[in-house]
C-alpha cells in the first residue's frame, strides 16, 4: 500500500504541474473519458431494448431504437474522434513540458550546482527513461484510463447490483433458489473475491520482477547513449576512428551493448507476456462466472433475453475495469520511477544564496574588483585549488594571468565571473561582496571568451549578439575588431548564414574563424570588463601577431584580463600576475618580472627559444 501511495503522490504532483501550464488539457481529457463511457452504456441499454423489441415482434418500434443506437454511436463517436485529434497537439505539448521544465530549472541553478555529478545523473536518467516510456504524455494517458476504468466499475457495479436484486419469476427449484437476490449476491461476491485474490497474486508475482528488470537496465542505456551521442553521432570523432583503425573495437562495443539491450527487452517481454496470460486466465474465469450468473437470471425469468446482453456486458466492463486499473498502475509505477529523480532535480536548491543588490550603472567604467584572502576547493576534493589569493584589478588596465597548467588561472576567472563562489574569503566589486549583487546584473559586466568557447548552429548574427538586439552596424564593427568581417562577408547569406549543419544547411567554420566569432561576441556585448582565455590558441603565428597588435584597440577604455600560456602576449599588458600551485607568486610589468629572474623569467626564456 505504501508503494502504491508513493507512486500516486508523484503522479498527482505531475498532473497538477500539467494543469498549471494549461488548464484546458485536463478538462478536455475528462470530457473524452466521460463521452466514451456514456457511449458504451448507452449502447448496452439500446441494444438490450432493441433485442427485446425484436423478440416481441414490435418491428416498427425496434427500427426506431436501431436509429437511436446509430445516432448515439455516430454523435458520441464523432465527438470522441474530434477530441482525440485535438489531443495529438496536446500530447506533443505535454511531452515537451518535461524538457521545458528541466531546462528552466537548469538555467535557474548556479553553475557550481549544475556541475555536481548527482545532478547530471538525475537529468540523464530521467531523459532516457522519458524517451523510452513516453514521459508525461503516458502519465496522463494512464490516469485517463484509470478514471475510465473507475467509471466503468461504478456504473457496471450499479447494474450488477440491480441484476442481483432482480427476483426470478420461477422461484421454485434449485435454480430458482440460486437466482434469488441473496444467493446471487453471494455468488457474485465470491466471483469478485476470487478475481481480486487472483489479480493481486499476479501483480505481486510479476510486478516486482518487472521493476527489477526495469531498474537493472540503466547501465546498459548509459553505454548505448554514450556510443550514440558522443562516438557514433560525433563527426569529429570520425578522424580518430579512421586514423587509429578503431572501427572494429567500436563496433564490438556497440554490439555487446546492443545484445545486452536486446536481452533486457527479451526478459521484459517474457515477463509481461506471462503477466498478460495470467491476467487473461483470471479475467476469463471471472467472465465465465459472470455470464453464468446473468444466464441464470435470464433462464429463471428475472431479466429479459435482451437484458442478458446488457448485464453481461456490464459485468464484462466491471472485470475489464478492475484489470485496467492494475495494468495502468504498473505503467504509472514505471513512469514515476524515473520521474521521482526528475522531481528531486526540480526541488534542488542552489548551493549559494542569490544576491539582490543592483549593480551601479556607470558610464565611466570605474569598476574596481578585488580578491581578499580567497581560498577555493572543488566539491569532493580535499586540496585547495586557490590559496589565500589577494589582488586588486587595475581599472581600465590590461592584466595578463599566466602560469603552468593547473596553476589556478581558469579557476581564478571562474570565481571572478561568479560561476563558483569562494570557499573562504571574498571577492568585491567597488568594495561590496559580489555575492550580494544580483547575479545576472553582475555578470553583465563581463564579456568573456573561454578557451572551450561554444558557437551554436544559429545564424552568425545570433552567435554574435548572443540574445541581444540585432544592430548590423555594431555587429560588423565587432567582427572587424575581431578580424572576422572579411570571411563573414564571403558567407552565402552573410550575417544570416547558419553555422554548422544541425538546424539548417549551414557552413562549417575553422577553429580560427570560430574563435574570432567568439571574440566578436565578447566585443559586441560592450561590457566594461573583457576576459580573454587563450584567444589565439587556434590561430597561426601570423594571425596571432595581428591579434596582439590590435589587442589594445579591442579593449580600449575597458578593464581587460588575458589568460595566456604564450608569454609573448604579456608584453602588451600593463601588469602580469603569475600563478603557481594556486597562489599568486609574482606580480608586476614584463620588464620588472623578467629582471627579477623568477618564475616569469624562466617561463619567458623557455618559450623564447621557439620564437627565435
Amino acid at each position: 500500500m505504501r508503494e502504491i501511495l508513493s507512486v500516486h503522490k508523484i503522479g498527482y504532483r505531475l498532473l497538477g504541474m500539467i494543469h498549471g501550464v494549461d488548464s484546458t488539457i485536463m478538462p478536455m481529457h475528462l470530457l473524452e473519458v466521460c463521452l466514451s463511457v456514456v457511449q458504451v452504456y448507452a449502447g448496452l441499454y439500446l441494444t438490450a431494448g432493441l433485442i427485446d423489441l425484436l423478440l416481441a415482434g414490435a418491428y416498427g418500434q425496434a427500427a426506431e431504437w436501431a436509429l437511436y443506437l446509430l445516432l448515439v454511436n455516430l454523435l458520441l463517436g464523432t465527438a470522441t474522434v474530434l477530441l482525440k485529434r485535438k489531443f495529438r497537439g496536446m500530447e506533443t505539448r505535454i511531452w515537451q513540458l518535461f524538457y521545458v521544465w528541466m531546462r528552466e530549472k537548469a538555467f535557474s541553478l548556479d553553475y557550481e550546482t549544475m556541475e555536481r555529478p548527482e545532478i547530471s545523473e538525475k537529468i540523464l536518467f530521467s531523459e532516457r527513461r522519458s524517451n523510452m516510456h513516453g514521459g508525461l504524455g503516458m502519465l496522463l494517458y494512464y490516469y485517463c484510463d484509470i478514471l475510465r476504468a473507475l467509471l466503468h466499475i461504478l456504473l457496471s457495479a450499479a447494474m450488477v447490483l440491480y441484476v442481483c436484486m432482480a427476483r426470478p419469476s420461477q422461484e421454485a427449484g434449485f435454480w430458482g433458489t440460486l437466482a434469488r437476490p441473496l444467493p446471487s449476491m453471494i455468488l457474485f461476491g465470491g466471483a469478485l473475491a476470487g478475481m481480486a485474490v487472483g489479480s493481486w497474486k499476479v501483480y505481486s508475482r510479476f510486478g516486482a520482477r518487472i521493476q527489477e528488470i526495469f531498474e537493472s537496465h540503466t547501465g546498459v542505456e548509459n553505454k548505448i547513449s554514450y556510443l550514440q551521442m558522443q562516438v557514433l553521432g560525433d563527426a569529429k570523432v570520425g578522424k580518430i576512428i579512421r586514423l587509429y583503425g578503431m572501427q572494429e573495437m567500436i563496433f564490438k562495443n556497440a554490439m555487446e551493448n546492443l545484445k545486452s539491450s536486446v536481452a533486457f527487452f527479451g526478459k521484459m517481454c517474457d515477463v509481461e507476456r506471462g503477466q498478460e496470460n495470467a491476467n487473461n486466465v483470471v479475467s476469463s474465469l471471472f467472465a465465465a462466472g459472470s455470464y453464468l450468473l446473468v444466464a441464470l437470471k435470464a433462464v429463471t425469468g428475472a431479466v429479459t433475453v435482451g437484458a442478458f446482453t446488457q448485464y453481461a456486458g456490464a459485468m464484462n466492463q466491471f472485470g475489464s475495469g478492475c484489470f485496467k486499473i492494475i495494468a495502468c498502475h504498473g505503467g504509472l509505477r514505471e513512469i514515476c520511477t524515473y520521474m521521482g529523480p526528475f522531481l528531486e532535480f526540480l526541488d534542488t536548491d542552489n548551493l549559494h544564496a542569490k544576491g539582490s543588490i543592483p549593480v551601479e550603472k556607470r558610464t565611466d567604467g570605474e569598476y574596481e574588483l578585488a580578491f581578499e584572502h580567497v581560498d577555493f576547493q572543488y566539491p569532493g576534493c580535499q586540496e585547495l585549488v586557490l590559496k589565500d589569493v589577494n589582488c586588486r584589478l587595475r581599472i581600465r588596465g590590461k592584466l595578463a594571468v599566466v602560469g603552468k597548467n593547473g596553476a589556478g588561472k581558469t579557476t581564478f576567472i571562474n570565481l571572478l565571473c561568479r560561476l563558483y563562489e569562494p570557499t573562504a574569503g571574498r571577492i568585491t566589486l567597488n568594495g561590496v561582496d559580489i555575492r550580494k549583487y544580483d547575479e545576472e546584473e553582475y555578470r553583465s559586466l563581463f564579456g568573456v571568451v573561454f578557451q572551450d568557447f561554444k558557437l551554436f548552429a544559429f545564424p552568425v548574427w545570433q552567435n554574435v549578439t548572443a540574445g541581444g538586439t540585432r544592430e548590423d552596424d555594431r555587429i560588423r564593427a565587432a567582427l572587424r575588431q575581431a578580424d572576422a568581417a572579411e570571411f563573414v562577408e564571403k558567407l552565402p547569406q552573410g550575417l544570416d548564414t547558419y553555422l554548422y549543419q544541425e538546424l539548417e544547411e549551414g557552413v562549417t567554420v575553422s577553429g580560427g574563424e570560430a574563435q574570432k566569432l567568439a571574440l566578436a561576441r565578447a566585443l559586441y556585448k560592450d561590457a566594461p570588463v573583457v576576459i580573454l582565455d587563450e584567444p589565439t590558441a587556434a590561430l597561426d603565428p601570423k594571425a596571432e601577431a595581428e591579434v596582439y597588435e590590435r589587442f589594445h584597440k579591442m579593449v580600449e577604455g575597458r578593464t581587460s584580463i588575458y589568460i595566456s600560456h604564450r608569454m609573448s602576449s604579456c608584453r602588451f599588458c600593463d601588469e602580469i600576475i603569475v600563478f603557481d600551485k594556486g597562489q599568486i607568486v609574482e606580480r608586476g610589468s614584463h620588464e620588472t618580472l623578467y629582471a627579477a629572474g623568477g618564475s616569469y623569467a624562466r617561463m619567458w626564456d623557455a618559450q623564447a627559444r621557439y620564437y627565435a
